[in-house]
């Protein structure tokens, strides 16, 4: 007969689903009770014993239990189960019968003593048999079932007395036979049913794996809801399976933030609030609504509700027995938190309702009784929406964006004059952005009727569209749309009008508007901002603007924003003007400012341009890889397909610049596709620093210029980061692009805009760009100023100065100085994980030691040129033009002079000439 679990089921009764939400795969963070189990399965034939599994509810019991019979089903062991009903607890060896009921069929087998004591237990006879006796009967029932027996058993301590006492003897008895047991119940402490046994304690799950756990069941979408289910949870695994925020209103759960509970967390809790009494229940609703944790308000409440204050402290006396709930100092707390959601799920709207306005009236003269009031107010009521306004206002961290959420919400509900109505629900809506809940935020949004507004809603209504993620996609029209709103909207609301211009030049950035937008924009600021400038009038003239002399410092500190967002400002203007270490250390603060803060909405927007920094400052790539993956996960799961995008460019340049050409490429399709489906051309621009980074990889420098040259198409349009590093790359591929004349104008034309007091990183890439395009006998200066004090800052472009400076040593011919530049280049490649630029700077060094052993024979020129190449050389030295040679290869002439710019160092020549001597040399077996 092949092997089963013999249960009315498939599992032990009673059980849970895997929590994984698959049947086969394993249980998150339980991998070492995975290996008890396997240990008493595997020792199973030889002797059973008894695995004691404790752990409160939701911790996986059940789970482990199901994992235990299906593995032992694997291996041929057969299975009996049974879990608590609470139906029967009252019933003498009712959960006994549930167990053995599959091999029941076979009592006629058993001697007459055994069969008739198992009969008088379940039939209900008069003589009832002790538990020993019992306990015998049972155990040579199972001796007739072929091979070895595993009894599974849920909620022990919730079975019925008879059949416990039943268990703990079989236990004790069934050593050395080939039975084992696994138990499980909610108790946290007590003495083993065997002195031998086993035992373990499901925990909380630690914080990797239960965030595995709540990303594989995906039942919390966001990333932002996914950390708030994190917090709440606490590492219940049931807990972080079940709890979600959705898109709907905001519960009395939010009040002190947590989740809604679900019907299946409910019915984990249900047997530990069955059998409370009408004074018990009532305690505990008003405490799990309260916002305030003090005893007096709890037991006042709860007296108004029961007509009666010893009523209430009998209630209290009674939930705190049962462990419910647990008085320390003048404070009531929920030992297991979980309960409290649960508490308010299971309780009706109508004595919810009772209960707030009992609360709301206990509580007179707290910010707190604001809340209880609201949730019973009928009409509107502008002091008590002033109220709420004010509880949201207060300090909040972790979850604390649900009350400041749904306080605001109420209070725009309250709110009689549409005007204050409809701020209040946009405050809502920007904290729900700023912390990366777009659904409600949206469904915020849709809460505001701006018909009834006139010109301010009109103007709200252009700013909810720019605060909306994913609305980018409109017309360079809506810049002039803004700024027209900006201008009627000042006197009234100077702070509606400030948004709008912020979102005129963020719109005018990411779209590369032309100069008309751009002066439209300034000229509205110019207008209507006067005074000392703060960092938001930086950041929209950083957005619009040619890069400043130096990163200027805000004239107004700004004392009505958040922690972080002035550093996050800062830090952007930092970025925009190329002083990526000084914009380091801003998005360093405002990154901890808003982890802390449960902004994570806001990470994204300082972690992408932090992780483009660090292309340039990081001396080695896998953090920034790291950065940059994160920024896009959170981008992306925040609904933010602007900066995810940014975050999938910035990889796609870590991947070219470390020789992975087809993950860069990949890359950059999606940030193309991204691009035209928001209209935003400068998501193009990392695209085109992928690309071209992955062609010049590939000696495909002219190719690369092309990509490269796009960038400064528009002689008038503000630089950033893409032009700061797409400089060097574009004069690195001039000269064998055969364009090095094209390159210094593009040169020329970018240190004339940036000034004579540009940034550091400014003037070191100026003067790599002019060393690189210099004729020969003029460029030692330059290289000497790009490689002066301070150029290391910026390893990469520090390895491309070396790197080029020895390359141009060697073509003079100055072999042993070539070494140094060139071996430090090589360092920092091979540090920087740049593994195709590392090869190519040895290969140049080796050349510099190496050329006479290469000389001695044709067939060493192997080691130092790729076969292409050096059928490259051997057809130019031969005599025919790029032209035959492309020809003859099915090459374009500029990629055969790429091959050739980089032949002739390699092979120490410096013209054709050269070149057919060497390969004359070689053949006759002499030097040349």
């Amino acid at each position: 007969m092949s092997a089963r679990i013999e249960s009315a089921d498939a599992r032990p009764k009673g059980a849970g689903p895997d929590l994984n939400g698959s049947d086969d795969r394993e249980l998150v963070g339980r991998e070492r009770e995975q290996e008890q189990v396997a240990a008493l399965l595997a020792a199973l034939p030889r002797g059973g014993q008894v695995l004691h599994v404790r752990g409160a509810p939701g911790t996986g019991k059940s789970a482990l239990l199901r994992f235990a019979a299906e593995a032992a089903v694997r291996q041929g062991i057969r299975v009996l189960s049974t879990s608590s009903a609470p139906a029967e607890r009252g019933l003498r060896h009712a959960a006994l019968h549930s167990l053995l009921r599959p091999r029941l069929a076979r009592l006629d087998g058993l001697p007459d003593p055994e069969r008739l004591v198992l009969d008088a237990a379940f039939t209900g006879g008069a003589a009832v048999p002790s538990a020993a006796l019992l306990a015998e009967a049972v155990l040579s029932l199972l001796d007739m079932t072929p091979g070895p027996v595993l009894l599974c058993v849920d909620d022990f301590d919730r079975l019925d007395a008879a059949t416990r006492d039943v268990l703990r003897h079989v236990a004790r008895r069934g050593g050395g036979t080939p039975l084992g047991m696994i138990l499980a119940e909610r108790s946290s402490s007590g003495p083993r049913l065997t002195p031998d046994g086993l035992g373990v304690t499901l925990e909380a799950l630690p914080g990797p794996q239960a965030r595995l756990l709540v990303t594989s069941t995906r039942r919390a979408t966001g990333y932002t809801e996914q950390e708030l289910v994190l917090a709440v949870a606490e590492g219940n695994p049931l807990a972080l399976t079940e709890l979600s925020l959705g898109s709907g209103p905001l519960g009395d759960t939010a009040a002190f933030g947590m989740l809604p509970a679900t019907p299946r967390l409910a019915e984990a809790y249900a047997e530990d609030l069955a059998g409370l009494s009408a004074a018990a229940r009532t305690v505990l609703l008003t405490a799990a609504l309260s916002t305030s944790p003090a005893t007096r308000d709890i037991l006042d409440a709860s007296s108004r509700l029961l007509g009666s204050p010893d009523a209430a402290r009998s209630g209290l006396a009674e939930t705190a027995a049962r462990g419910l709930v647990v008085e320390e100092g003048q404070l009531l707390g929920f030992p297991r938190p979980l309960v409290r959601p649960v508490v308010l799920h299971t309780e009706p709207a109508a004595r919810r309702l009772s209960a707030h306005a009992a609360l709301g009236r206990s509580l007179a003269g707290s910010p707190h009784a604001a809340w209880h009031t609201a949730r019973c107010a009928g009409a509107p009521d502008e002091e008590l929406a002033r109220r709420l306004e004010a509880l949201a206002a207060g300090p909040r961290s972790g979850t604390g964006v649900l009350v400041a959420l749904s306080a605001l919400e109420a209070a725009g509900v309250l709110s009689p004059e549409p005007e204050s109505r409809a701020g209040r629900l946009l405050r809502a809506a920007e904290l729900a952005c700023d912390h990366g809940l777009p659904e409600q935020a949206l469904r915020l949004a849709r809460r505001i009727d701006p018909t009834e507004l006139g010109t301010w809603g009109r103007a709200l209504l252009l700013w909810i569209h720019e605060l909306l993620r994913g609305n980018s996609a409109v017309g360079r029209g809506r810049i002039a749309e803004l700024c027209e709103a900006a201008r009627a909207v000042a006197a009234k609301d100077p702070a509606l009008a400030q948004k709008l211009l912020h979102a005129a030049a963020r719109r005018s950035w990411w779209q590369q508007s032309g100069p008309d937008e751009r002066r439209l924009i300034r000229a509205t600021f110019e207008d209507l901002r006067s005074g000392p400038r703060d960092a938001r009038d930086l950041m929209l003239l950083a957005l619009t603007g040619p890069p400043p002399v130096t990163s200027p410092a805000p004239s107004k500190p700004l004392t009505d924003l958040p922690d972080g967002d002035e550093e996050s400002l800062l830090g952007h203007v930092a970025h925009l003007d190329a002083d990526l270490a000084g914009a380091d250390l801003l998005f360093a603060e405002a990154e901890a400012a808003f982890r802390a803060g449960g902004r994570y909405g806001r990470l994204p927007q300082i972690l992408v341009p932090k992780a483009m920094g660090q292309i340039l400052l990081a001396t080695q790539w896998d953090g920034t890889l790291a950065l940059a993956e994160e920024a896009g996960t959170i981008a992306a799961r925040t609904e933010q397909p602007d900066w995810a995008a940014r975050a999938t460019g910035t990889r796609g340049i870590v991947e070219a610049l470390r020789g992975h050409g087809d993950q860069a490429l990949e890359c950059a399709a999606q940030v193309e596709e991204a691009s035209l489906r928001l209209g935003e051309t400068r998501q193009l621009s990392l695209a085109v620093l992928a690309r071209a980074l992955t062609a010049s990889g590939a000696g495909r420098y002219a190719e690369a210029y092309v990509h490269l040259r796009s960038l400064f198409a528009e002689a008038t349009a503000p630089y950033s980061f893409e032009h700061y590093c797409g400089l060097a790359l574009l004069a690195e591929a001039a000269t064998p692009a055969g364009e090095t004349d094209d390159a210094r104008t593009v040169v020329g034309h970018f240190a004339l805009v940036t000034g004579p007091g540009r940034a550091p990183l400014l003037g070191r890439t100026l003067d790599y760009a002019s060393a690189v395009l210099s004729p020969d006998d003029e460029a030692e200066a330059v290289y000497h100023r790009a490689l002066g004090p301070g150029a290391a800052t910026w390893p990469l472009l520090h390895g491309m100065t070396q790197f080029a400076y020895g390359a141009w040593l060697r073509r003079r011919r100055r072999l042993t100085e070539s070494r140094i530049p060139l071996a430090a280049a090589e360092s920092v490649f091979r540090t920087l994980g740049a593994g195709s630029r590392a090869d190519q700077a040895a290969s140049e060094l080796r050349a510099t030691g190496g050329a006479a052993a290469a000389r001695t024979a044709g067939g060493d020129l192997s080691e130092v040129l790729s076969p292409q190449q050096l059928t490259i050389a051997r057809l130019a030295a031969r005599g025919l033009t790029n032209r035959a040679i492309g020809e003859h290869l099915r090459l374009s002439p500029r990629t055969v002079a790429s091959h050739l710019y980089q032949i002739f160092p390699k092979m120490d020549v410096t013209s054709r000439a050269q070149l057919a001597a060497r390969f004359r040399a070689d053949e006759n077996g002499r030097p040349g």
